[in-house]
This record gives structure tokens, C-alpha cells and sequence, in this order.
């Protein structure tokens, strides 16, 4: 085969292919080959050149969805009336984007991979919650939010949503969803901020149903 001139297009298309496999198919019922069949031309050896293994092709996919459509200041754009509203509204957009779920909650690797949990435990604690503690302190500040401990709840509920409920959407049974679901809509009413309402739930379980149906 020639050598390819434009290595970084060649590794864009790969990921982008896998990205849309990963999603239509799920990572778990996506094989090499499914990749190498959806590029039209290139060879196993071109994508191991470019990668290790599928887990890493699954990696990279992950680091391209991160953040919610590309956009580096997407904390800066919650919606509502107050910082309470503005992070239930955000926590709703967040389950709705499918592709992103699918792809990071369905895959059974990424729920065995020490590595890899630790790198969305990370993100979560070092991105994710500070952004969320500025809408916790504008909930405090307007009243929409009652807690002494900003940082320590915004940590809090990025831990619970993102890992304990997150990563176990797709190794759960409805009835084991439902409880985790009506545990945290406790805990949470307890702590005096109610972000598990109705409409979050639904959301979550439109989820859930999507990722079953594509196993």
C-alpha cells in the first residue's frame, strides 16, 4: 500500500467511523472489521498504525465527545431562572445526548478498566465539578439552594450521576434503575436540592431503553 501522505486525516476518519459504529451497534458488537468495512479501502495495518487495540480507538472517541459539542465554553450557557434550574436543565441535556451516553455507558470495557474510570473520575473531579460548584454558589446566592458545602455537594453529585448511576445504566435491571433513581430523589429532596424530578427520570429510562434495544 502507498504511503499514506496525510496521516492525520487518515486517523480522523478512522475515529469518525468508529464513533458512528460504536454508536449505531454499540462498542461491545463492533469488531475490527465492522471498522475496516465502514473506511472502504484502508487495511487492519493502517488502523493498527494509528492504534493499540479497539480500547483505544474507544479512548479517543471518548476524548471527541467530551465535551458537549465541541464547545470549550459550554459551562457558560446553562439556562434557566435560577442556579438550580440552570443545573436540572443541564443535567437533563446531558442524558438526552445519546450518542455520547451510548457510546460511553454501553461499552462493558470501560466499566472493567481501573484506567479508565480513573480518567472519568478525574475529568469529573477536576472539570466537570468546578463548573458545577459556580451554579451551586449562584443557587446559594439566589436561594434556589440551600447547602454550607458548595464544592463538596458539586463533587457529590458529579461522583453519583456520572459513576455510580452513569456507568452502571447498562449492567442494570429496570427494577435496579428504578430504586437508584428513587434513592437519589431522596437524598438529594434531604439535601434540600431537588434535581430528580419526573422529566430527568423519563430522560434516564429513554436512555437506558436505547442502549437495551442495541444490544
Amino acid at each position: 500500500m502507498a504511503r499514506n501522505k496525510y496521516p492525520e486525516e487518515t486517523r480522523e476518519k478512522i475515529l469518525q467511523v468508529a464513533q458512528r459504529l460504536f454508536y449505531e451497534k454499540g462498542y461491545d458488537n463492533t469488531t475490527i472489521q465492522d471498522i475496516i468495512d465502514g473506511l472502504g479501502g484502508l487495511t487492519k495495518g493502517v488502523i493498527y498504525h494509528h492504534f493499540k487495540s479497539k480500547k483505544d480507538i474507544l479512548e479517543q472517541v471518548i476524548n471527541r465527545i467530551g465535551l458537549p459539542e465541541g464547545q470549550e465554553n459550554w459551562y457558560e450557557n446553562w439556562q434557566g431562572e435560577n442556579g438550580l434550574a440552570k443545573i436540572k436543565n443541564q443535567l437533563k441535556l446531558s442524558v438526552q445526548n445519546l450518542e455520547k451516553n451510548a457510546i460511553l455507558y454501553s461499552a462493558e470495557i470501560l466499566a472493567k478498566s481501573p484506567r479508565m474510570i480513573g480518567e472519568l473520575y478525574l475529568e469529573s473531579m477536576n472539570g466537570v465539578a468546578r463548573c458545577l460548584q459556580t451554579y451551586v454558589e449562584e443557587g446559594i446566592a439566589d436561594g434556589s439552594i440551600q447547602t454550607a458545602y458548595p464544592k463538596e455537594f458539586a463533587e457529590f453529585g458529579i461522583l453519583v450521576m456520572n459513576l455510580w448511576l452513569g456507568l452502571n445504566i447498562a449492567r442494570s435491571s429496570r427494577e435496579e434503575l428504578e430504586n437508584k433513581l428513587l434513592f437519589l430523589r431522596i437524598l438529594f429532596e434531604s439535601l434540600n436540592v431537588p434535581l430528580i424530578d419526573d422529566e430527568l427520570v423519563s430522560n434516564v429510562f429513554h436512555l437506558f431503553d436505547f442502549i437495551n434495544d442495541r444490544k
